[in-house]
């Protein structure tokens, strides 16, 4: 800033002694002139009219001749263009302009550059010339372009002492700031004061408190995390060591399996508590650059769906599909924790025997069937027949490590979390209600409409 503000005053100093330059050189001629015109016809109208002009006396002399030192303003009377009537000491004796004519002229006289003013009576008898030397005029010239070279100097140097001091005193309260920001601990992450800064720096300063603001939330939220995580994995871990010593220490090879199925379960459910923590890890990072494709909706269905097939039919469940073409626009991993979550929820909660329906399609439309099916909603739903989540409950479900009071099954609390993370990230709402025929639980998840046309035929 101090180097531009310097800048910006060279350059206004060299434009304002160009200006002050042309503007004397232009008008050093013209002023000039109008006092040698005044002078000269000061001069012709104090000459009485028919007085015989003659030099027949020597001139005066000064009392002070010091006064007359360095003086080269000359003048001469002509009579008839041929008799020097009256000339000043110094003066030429030839003519100043050797042509008599009225007005301004510029001639040379022995080698000397003069610029003339000359006049004449109204018969043209009496000519009176006025002149100057042109080095005379030219020293004026740079006396007062120095003068004023001067001047522009002093103002435009005290404008900048002015200037310098005004941002050296502006930006004392930054260099401050800058040093307590070095001094900080490291993640302290508290907002930076902003009262003794220029109002100028105010916006500047909110901005990187709402971004200081930002970077703590997400590292309260991983610490958080990281301390949920820690505490849900201590329980499998716990249930595993105990169950591998009963069967360590099982007597007979019966008592010995039992503890080894318990001890297998505990660790199919401490597999899928760490995919689920690795799935929420890895949306965590990439939920600031989301990566959206067109993809149909329905495909992504029947590929997650023959993963759990036989799953579904070792738990004694099965899944139904009512899906339709529709087309999102999403992220088609996240898209797949998504479904493979909200069916690993439906079947864990539903009891042997029960069923678990994925359906996707279009919206129905309020406006009538006019409505472009391009511009409709795109909905993925996963309804069972379980034991279903009570209504006081519906919304608290989708909070990190919240499980549903009174069910025998037993999961993370991460999965509807996830689902409902990878909701927020695509623009999506979630809806909850009644599952199969009035019974168990329903999570409905509506998309904005994608731009491509969908075919609502029924697969």
């Amino acid at each position: 800033m101090v180097l531009m503000l310097g800048a910006t005053i060279v350059l206004c100093w060299i434009v304002a002694f160009a200006l002050l330059f042309a503007y004397l050189a232009h008008n050093k001629t013209s002023t000039w002139d109008d006092k040698l015109k005044t002078i000269a016809t000061r001069i012709l109208t104090t000459i009485p009219n028919g007085t015989e002009l003659a030099i027949t006396r020597p001139p005066l002399k000064l009392r002070n001749p010091g006064l007359a030192e360095g003086e080269r303003l000359v003048f001469q009377v002509w009579v008839d263009r041929r008799q020097l009537a009256v000339t000043s000491p110094g003066a030429p004796t030839s003519p100043l302009q050797p042509s008599f004519e009225d007005g301004a002229a510029s001639t040379e006289i022995g080698g000397q550059r003069w610029r003339v003013y000359s006049v004449s009576d109204s018969d043209g008898r009496v000519y009176v010339q006025v002149g100057n030397l042109h080095s005379v005029v030219d020293a004026e010239l740079q006396h007062n372009a120095l003068i004023g070279l001067v001047l522009n100097t002093a103002l435009l140097l005290l404008i900048g002492s002015l200037m310098w001091l005004a941002v050296r005193s502006s930006l004392r309260p930054v260099v401050a700031l800058e040093a307590a920001m070095r001094s900080r601990r490291s993640f302290d992450l508290t907002p930076l004061p902003s009262a003794a800064l220029p109002r100028e720096l105010h916006p500047l300063v909110a901005s990187f408190n709402h971004l200081l603001g930002q970077l703590s939330e997400s590292i309260e939220g991983e610490r958080r995390f990281i301390g949920d995580a820690a505490h849900e994995l201590r329980t499998p871990l716990a249930a595993l060591q105990a169950q591998a010593q009963i069967a360590l220490r099982a007597n007979t090879a019966a008592d010995k399996d039992v503890a080894l199925i318990k001890l297998l379960r505990v660790a199919q459910s401490s597999s899928r508590l760490s995919e689920q923590l690795l799935d929420l890890a890895r949306l965590n990072a990439s939920a600031n650059a989301p990566q959206h494709t067109l993809a149909e909706l329905s495909d992504l269905i029947l590929h997650v769906t023959r993963d759990f097939d036989t799953h579904a039919l070792q738990q004694e469940r099965s899944i139904l599909l009512d899906i339709r073409k529709c087309a999102i626009r999403c992220n088609i991993d996240e898209m797949g924790i998504l479904l493979r979550n909200l069916i690993d929820n439906a079947l864990r909660y539903t009891p042997k025997g029960g069923r678990v329906r994925v359906s996707c399609g279009l919206e129905p439309t309020t406006g009538g069937e006019e409505k472009a099916e391009e511009i409709r909603e795109v909905y993925l739903e996963v309804a069972d027949d379980g034991p279903g989540v009570p209504l006081s409950e519906s919304k608290a479900i989708f909070e990190r490590f919240h499980r549903a009071a009174g069910t025998s099954a037993r999961g993370s609390g991460i999965g509807l979390s996830l689902v409902a993370g990878i909701a927020q990230l695509h623009h999506a709402t979630i809806k909850t209600g009644d599952g199969l025929e009035g019974r168990g639980f329903a999570v409905r998840v509506i998309f904005p409409p994608a731009t491509a046309p969908s075919d609502s035929q029924n697969r």
